[in-house]
């Protein structure tokens, strides 16, 4: 008989892992704290080449072992936490290093001074303030319960390492993929794999591990026997032709080549994801709508090759853009509609190749009608762009992060406020979907670049709110890292909190994707025009509320309309002071609503956009006229067409 439930539980959970995993060559084992609804694309893409090369690789879903073991809430809550905290790194902490249970000093891991690596005297006092702003929802789950769980995070990586040992027999590699906070949980489940069957040889690979960082996660464990960095199609399958063949390679970290032709790479099997997530976490996997899959259609970025975004380091070193052609995606896509019964895609481009909207996006709604598809844009898309994307069933992220032209510009976007703007507006007219932030906390900000967008949004309380407001993050591999004394940082460092979390012998440096650094920026010394913004955010959000609070609510609404007599009426729900609901307007008012007038028509010298600005249905934003309303697509079409405007140029 079992001592307690959990004991009871941990030995359903030893057995079912124990019968999950198959014989094969190679075990290739997705750790904590992946997400849990969707398959690792990585994972697989590595089983399929290596399948392609005539080897038999399973993959093994620790991460839903771990859900299932300490309760989906709780590792849905670590997941969520904010990423200053570390929470997924320092939960492994002590299984994979040996240091204090969630490292040094977790009490104080959403300390403001903690997170800039000072003592709590030493630390800058404006960044204090700016990093207590941003942790009053850092951590998603409460410090004593997360001390409760962590005394299972070694139990748990013994039982995995001795399920592994049962088939070691047949294991001649074992590996982990780590992205985001995996290193930890990948490193105290191959320390312990060695340790059970010295003899089996154990690998790497992933995000983390990109350039540099190779060093540094080799330096975390003797227990890791070689480290892939790169794109590692490719030399994951020389790698395993050179063992079977009784050559080991005779340096520790394998630099993999970019893959230049992205048709050759074959079409992820995403089986075994669906059939341990099953028996692991069954609600979640009988609920269809809450499931994704991730596709690869691109690498690299091809605005990033023109003018990379000075935050962003999502590419590594792999900046450089391929695309697969669009009848390789299509076929591939509808095979993993078709096997898997999911209908929510996730690409995980950077961005979706622009040759796309031609070859593409015309062939998804009639080849795969009612898909869901996730892709990340640029934002100065048109109309008929809108248009082709809501009826090929996407929901996009267009990588707005402000409403300022200067803020704008110190990103290197590559669009202007108006053109944001322009955007949102459109997508409400088509009922397109967006997935957006605000930033704040750039390098070299003023406050003006704040306060006018603080005066603008109330008028936007009609087109879809952003999911909130954040702070720049200094990431690895970004502009800001590579070259910080052009955009004007000082002292750059990683975040204080991988001291906390790593062996003393290795430089936090080596492995860390998050930085800090010193930098002038007026957005840090006023504080109260961020929470306004931030309390304007919130209420723009309730207002787009879908009842979860217990209110049945419909958006606001700016919208014109052309009634069936020819004329046009303005509906107007925003609740503005001084501005009617509803009231008819002549066709030259629903022009400037609409599309601003004729090109080349200066605002000043019309009534009709005098009269706009003055109700509140369109705003001069940055010296220019942007008309606010929505319409329905065709009025808008025949407005641009007729007036020879589009407001995205």
């Amino acid at each position: 008989m079992f001592d307690s439930p959990y004991e009871a539980r941990r030995a359903r959970q030893r057995y079912l892992t124990s019968s999950l995993l198959r014989d094969g060559e190679v075990l290739i084992i997705v750790p904590p704290f992946a997400k849990l609804n969707s398959p690792s694309l990585g994972a697989h893409l590595l089983q399929a080449c290596a399948r392609e090369a005539g080897f038999e690789v399973h993959l093994f879903y620790a991460n839903l072992s771990l859900a299932a073991t300490i309760g989906q809430q709780h590792y849905t809550a670590i997941c969520n936490s904010s990423r200053q905290v570390l929470l997924g790194e320092r939960f492994f902490a002590a299984s994979a290093y040996e240091l204090p249970p969630l490292g040094h000093a977790p009490e104080r891991m959403v300390d403001p001074a903690a997170m800039l690596g000072a003592a709590p005297d030493d630390a800058d006092p404006t960044m204090v303030r700016v990093l207590a702003s941003i942790n009053r929802s850092a951590l998603h789950i409460r410090l004593s319960r997360l001390k409760q769980l962590e005394t299972r995070a070694a139990p748990w990586a013994d039982d995995v390492a001795l399920a592994v040992k049962e088939h070691a027999h047949a294991f001649k590699v074992v590996g982990c993929t780590t992205t985001f906070e995996q290193t930890a949980a990948s490193i105290a489940l191959l320390k312990r794999v060695k340790r059970q069957c010295p003899q089996i040889i154990t690998i790497i690979g992933g995000a983390n591990c990109e350039g540099s960082m190779a060093e540094g996660v080799a330096a975390l464990s003797p227990s890791i026997d070689y480290v892939f960095a790169g794109e590692s199609e490719h030399a994951f399958g020389d790698f395993l032709r050179n063992l079977a063949s009784e050559h080991r390679p005779t340096h520790r970290i394998i630099q993999g080549q970019p893959c230049m032709n992205l048709d050759t790479l074959p079409r992820p099997d995403f089986s075994e994801y669906f059939e341990q997530l099953e028996q692991y976490l069954p609600a979640l996997a009988a609920n269809k709508a809450d499931l994704e899959i991730p596709y690869e259609s691109s690498r690299g970025c091809w605005w990033g090759s023109k003018s990379q975004c000075t935050f962003c380091g999502l590419n590594g070193q792999g900046i450089m853009f391929r695309e697969k052609t669009a009848e390789v995606v299509l076929n591939d896509l509808k095979h993993l509609v078709a096997e898997s019964g999911v209908r929510r895609i996730s690409m995980t481009d950077n961005i979706m190749p622009f040759s796309y909207f031609k070859t593409l996006v015309p062939h998804l709604a009639a080849d795969l009608p009612g898909l869901h598809l996730f892709y990340e844009q640029k934002a100065n898309l048109s109309l008929d762009k809108v248009l082709a994307l809501k009826q090929a069933g996407m929901v996009i992220q267009p990588g707005i992060e402000a409403l300022s032209t200067p803020l704008l510009k110190r990103m290197r976007k590559g669009v202007s406020a108006h053109q944001n703007i322009a955007l949102l507006r459109y997508a409400r007219s088509a009922g397109l979907s967006l997935a957006w932030n605000l930033l704040w906390g750039f390098p070299g900000d003023t406050l003006d670049d704040y306060t006018r967008t603080l005066r603008l949004l109330p008028l936007l309380r009609h087109l879809q709110p952003p999911a909130g407001i954040q702070h720049l993050g200094i990431n690895r591999f970004s502009p800001y890292f590579d070259d910080p004394s052009t955009y004007g940082l000082r002292r750059l460092r990683p975040l204080g909190g991988y001291a906390s979390i790593l062996p003393e012998h290795v430089d936090p440096a080596l492995v860390a994707c998050y930085f800090v650094a010193d930098y002038p920026c007026e957005s840090h010394e006023h504080l109260a025009v961020i929470d306004q913004l931030r309390r304007e955010i919130e209420a723009w959000q309730a207002c787009w509320s879908d009842g979860r609070d217990g209110m049945d609510r419909q958006p606001p609404e700016l919208t014109v309309t052309r009634e069936a007599d020819g004329t046009f009426a303005l509906h107007d729900t925003r609740g503005l002071p001084n501005t009617p609901s509803h009231t008819v307007i002549s066709q030259q008012q629903a022009v400037a609503a609409l599309v601003g007038g004729t090109r080349g028509r200066a605002p000043a010298n019309s009534p009709d956009i005098a009269w706009a600005v003055r109700w509140c249905v369109g705003a001069e934003v940055e010296a220019r006229y942007v008309p606010l309303a929505t319409a329905t697509p065709e009025l808008l079409q025949e407005f641009e067409k007729i007036y020879q405007i589009s407001t995205i140029s």
